[in-house]
């Protein structure tokens, strides 16, 4: 189902999410994402900020309130609609799950084989993209020889190259250079400026105070808006 144009592209209400018997890790979280806006999601270490994004993209579902993903509401959706709709979600994960065997190229272009697209516009995409993010010179070496730096960057590559409705990262910039952060930082930014929400999960102060995004913070398992 197409997002209508006014309706939030994610939407939480009064949503909460506990593992098994154990207390609830998040509660009362209520918040909504518009189509094309971009957003910081920022707390301590063990706030909760990858137990949300992993309902985000539909890893996972609620135990109480509702969440709605591009309107549909989550709890009310079958396993195969889901995995349609996790195909309009990129994810850049902070332990990357590469498949190792693979060459960083085809890691890369896995999610347009996913598509059905055509080999010469893949290779096409995909050679563009890794020479934006400076891994041309390591294109058909094993993901599991290259550095962790490396690696953060073909985790971000393939989660771009299908240009997602919604862009959900975990601590994206966590293992690169400052000058690759930057260049990062602007496909986000290249993205978000051609309609794709953004939500970045990090705890760097410094890159905050850098992109004037809204920023989301998660603190004693609830969610606010910082100032």
């Amino acid at each position: 189902m197409p997002v209508k144009e006014f309706e939030p592209i994610v939407e939480m209400r009064d949503v909460g999410l506990r593992y098994g018997d154990n207390p609830e890790v998040l509660q009362h979280i209520n918040f909504s994402f518009r189509r094309g806006s971009m957003h910081f999601l920022t707390g301590k270490s063990g706030a909760g900020k990858t137990s949300l994004l992993s309902m985000l993209y539909l890893a996972q579902k609620p135990t109480s309130g509702t969440l709605r993903v591009f309107g549909n509401n989550v709890a009310a959706t079958g396993r195969d609609t889901l995995a349609f709709l996790r195909r309009r979600i990129g994810v850049v994960f902070q332990d990357f799950r590469l498949l190792e065997h693979l060459s960083v190229f085809d890691n890369v272009a896995l999610p347009l084989r996913i598509r059905g697209m055509k080999e010469k516009e893949i290779r096409r995409r995909v050679i563009e993209l890794l020479a934006w993010v400076e891994l041309s010179h390591n294109m058909y070496v094993k993901s599991s020889e290259i550095s962790g730096g490396e690696k953060q960057r073909v985790a971000i590559a393939r989660a771009v190259i299908n240009q997602p409705e919604l862009l959900l990262a975990d601590e994206p910039t966590g293992n690169v250079d400052s000058d690759i952060a930057v260049k990062l930082m602007k496909l986000f930014a290249e993205l978000n400026r051609l309609g794709t929400t953004v939500v970045i999960a990090t705890h760097s102060n410094e890159l905050m105070a850098k992109y004037p995004y809204p920023r989301l913070v998660l603190e004693g398992g609830g969610l606010s808006y910082a100032s």
